[in-house]
């Protein structure tokens, strides 16, 4: 069983000793320069910030991320591309409306004689043509005509002409069957839901972001914390020591090296406020790009509780929820369908064309019209046209591209399915030793504290060196550092998990909004 994370560490009740040892030196000439004890700085990953400022929460920093977050808008957008691209497979099979008009002249010398006779015509056309599943192409047209010719030895009456025909063109091998025509469709419909679960990665991993740059956040100020402690101390051990050199009690070297020791307290906090600052600033990247001016209030780092993963537990939603193999599985399918097509589109080229359909011609367009659909004036043809390529070299490529390509996908979905195993017992492992690393360095903040204030007393008697105390002093302050970085490093071990268990959408309450 994992213990709990956000407890108070024993640093705070050891500082308190700490700083009375400080406040009792071994002479009263030393006693009297002692100044009030500074305040020992807060382990817990909850530094404090500018108290006018409202606290800003995790919860509150994912939410605005999930709203503004460049990646996740461009990811958006990605998706409704995808819906766009299952509107146009979709449209091949919406109905065509065709209109036309024309006209023509020619002019014939049959006999070459100067007798030339010259010929008018005018088509006006009018038809709907959809294609159907299987394949086929159904073409229902009207049209109407007018020819009229004049010179020569006698000029003709006009002559109007009326037709409706209905042709239907239909592959029987290759392009044959709902397989094959529904490929685009059924390729583009897959690709929404892979963007779906594209999406859900990119929020999964926005949210791992945010919460990295919250923690990172908190323990940089954690850690400036720490480094104004550190100088504090060391402005008193340099106040003490000045006072000992003046009863005799502390040499020039004593002086001096308080005097480094606290310009390089000093050097830390600059250089701790630069972590701050750039430690905002990612957040704010994240949560409010392009603001960089707002100030980011006091953070609630969460408490943890009792902490127990089990990665039996966590590999199961891992592999159930992953959108990652989600995206990768629907993309399996959309190669299966392309092999699909390459098999069948191997098969010669067959298609079966027929016809039928009414055609008047009369002296007028009344009469012509009326008599479309005389059963007197009929027509209709049927055939079928073979196209055979020569040694099928493309086709056959395409088969073989097909089938490479679909390997390839199948093994590389074994090889995420191999990381998503791999970092689920990564994740597992690294939040076991990093709960275990908050134990042993709080035990060692604790003992770097008893040890400073041994080393501080014996110094009070004269039984050690200021330098010994100097180097207890800087132990105590990596100490507390590295407590502090075990801290934040369990906490991003868990937030690692909670992105490969996709249980952040939950603790977060994020709702997909699935296209």
């Amino acid at each position: 069983m994992l213990k709990r994370l956000a407890h108070v560490p024993a640093a705070a009740a050891a500082a308190t000793l700490l700083l009375a040892t400080l406040a009792t030196p071994a002479n009263a000439s030393a006693q009297t320069a002692t100044a009030a004890a500074p305040k020992a700085p807060d382990t817990t990953l909850e530094a404090p910030a500018p108290s006018d400022i409202p606290p800003l929460a995790l919860e509150q920093c994912v939410a605005m991320a999930l709203d503004k977050n460049f990646d996740l808008r461009i990811q958006r957008i990605d998706t409704a591309a995808s819906i766009n691209t299952l509107e146009i497979a979709k449209a091949e099979y919406d109905p065509n409306l065709t209109a036309g008009l024309s006209q023509s002249y020619s002019r014939t010398d049959l006999y070459g004689n100067g007798s030339a006779r010259g010929t008018h015509n005018t088509d006006t056309s009018a038809g709907v043509s959809q294609k159907i599943i299987t394949g086929a192409t159904l073409q229902l047209g009207y049209g109407a005509y007018r020819a009229s010719s004049s010179g020569g030895s006698t000029t003709l009456t006009p002559a109007w002409g009326s037709g409706l025909t209905l042709r239907v063109t239909q592959p029987l091998l290759k392009n044959y069957g709902s397989t094959v025509n529904k490929a685009a469709i059924e390729r583009a419909r897959l690709g929404v839901n892979r963007s779906n679960y594209d999406l859900k990665s990119a929020i999964l991993s926005t949210i791992r972001s945010v919460e990295a740059a919250y923690y990172n956040l908190s323990f940089v100020r954690a850690r400036l914390e720490v480094r104004k402690f550190a100088l504090e101390v060391a402005q008193k051990l340099l106040d003490e020591n000045k006072m000992r050199k003046q009863v005799g009690t502390a040499t020039n070297l004593d002086v001096l090296q308080a005097d480094v020791g606290v310009a390089t307290a000093q050097r830390d906090i600059i250089v701790a406020q630069k972590a701050v600052s750039d430690a905002e600033d990612a957040l704010l990247s994240l949560i409010n790009p392009f603001q960089f001016e707002a100030a980011i209030g006091p953070l609630a780092v969460p408490d943890l509780g009792e902490v127990d993963v089990s990665f039996d537990h966590s590999y199961k939603l891992a592999r159930d929820n992953s959108p990652d193999l989600a995206s990768s599985r629907l993309a399996i399918k959309q190669y299966e369908i392309d092999l699909a097509v390459a098999r069948r589109n191997r098969l010669p080229q067959l298609d079966l064309v027929g016809s039928a359909g009414y055609d008047a011609a009369r002296g007028d367009f009344g009469r012509a019209l009326g008599n479309t659909l005389s059963q007197d004036d009929h027509d209709w043809s049927i055939g079928a046209t073979l196209t055979y390529p020569w040694g099928q070299r493309r086709d056959k490529a395409t088969l073989a591209n097909a089938k490479a390509t679909l390997d390839a996908r199948q093994v590389g979905h074994e090889q995420l399915d191999q990381t998503v195993l791999v970092q689920v017992r990564t994740a597992v492992r690294s939040v076991e030793t990093s709960d275990e690393g908050v134990r042993i360095t709080t035990l060692a903040t604790k003992l770097s504290e008893q040890q400073y204030e041994l080393e501080k007393a014996r110094y009070d008697q004269g039984l050690s060196t200021f330098r010994r105390v100097q180097e207890a002093k800087e132990d105590l302050d990596n100490a507390r550092i590295a407590e502090l970085d075990a801290r934040v490093s369990l906490r991003l071990s868990l937030a690692d998990l909670a992105r490969l268990e996709t249980s952040s959408l939950t603790r977060y309450n994020v709702q997909l909004d699935e296209q």
